[in-house]
């Protein structure tokens, strides 16, 4: 999944709103840093992501010539599966 920087950064603004109005954060450091750092693990996390999608568009390619005698089915649900098994196998929550 695309993100734009953008994103991120209302993602992180909303994430320390919401842990601050529940009381699930107290910081012991600068507001900067916290956001430094989830802003980072978000942009890990969505490249990790990006990286298991293209690797199951290549699957998905690969057996192109199968999928075509298989008509009944979906690429994308195909696709959707592959994304899933890889994610699982390489321990990444979706």
């Amino acid at each position: 999944m695309k993100i734009k920087p953008e994103q991120i950064e209302r993602l992180v603004a909303q994430l320390m709103k919401t842990y601050r109005a529940k009381d699930l954060m107290v910081a012991k450091t600068r507001e900067e840093e916290i956001r430094g750092a989830i802003k980072e693990i978000v942009a890990r996390n969505f490249h990790e992501e990006e990286e298991i999608e293209e690797e199951a568009r290549k699957m998905l390619a690969s057996h192109a010539g199968q999928m075509k005698e298989i008509k009944e089915m979906d690429s994308y649900k195909m696709f959707l599966l592959i994304k899933q098994k890889l994610a699982q196998k390489k321990g990444f929550i979706l």
